[in-house]
């Protein structure tokens, strides 16, 4: 009888190399998914401070009562100086006013979308990844 002899030699290096590639993809990913988590955060923040800018661009209607009023379009001009102040444009690609809407003539809600561009996995998703943030800011005087 004849003994067969087996010969694993190489195995071990094309599970290491196998699993090497899994890691390096995971880490990927997760560094992508970071990357855009954080631009939707600086977006939030965006929109919260141009949200509390329009909150502030308030008239009084009647100054006995002191009851401020904000219409859509002093909210709208108001959003678009602070972004321009603050050179929005430069840091969030694609930056877009979605939304300025007045609630209840003092509470300004602010929706803005930019686009998210993950690093090192630009070749997967070339036009980058849409972020939408919304921030809400009211206005309330006291005496």
């Amino acid at each position: 009888m004849m003994k067969r002899v087996r010969h694993d030699d190489g195995q071990t290096s094309i599970f290491v190399i196998g699993a090497t590639v899994i890691v390096l993809l995971f880490a990927l990913t997760i560094t992508a998914i970071m990357a855009v988590t954080l631009q939707h955060r600086k977006l939030l923040s965006l929109a919260d401070s141009a949200a509390q800018s329009a909150a502030t661009s308030f008239t009084i209607a009647d100054p006995q009562e002191l009851s401020p009023t904000i219409t859509n379009s002093t909210a709208t001009r108001q959003v678009s100086e602070h972004l321009t102040n603050v050179d929005a444009v430069q840091r969030f690609p694609n930056l877009n006013i979605e939304s300025v809407r007045v609630i209840g003539d003092t509470t300004v809600e602010v929706q803005l979308s930019a686009t998210a561009h993950p690093p090192i996995v630009n070749w997967v998703i070339p036009a980058g990844v849409q972020v939408v943030a919304e921030g809400t800011a009211r206005t309330r005087l006291e005496q």
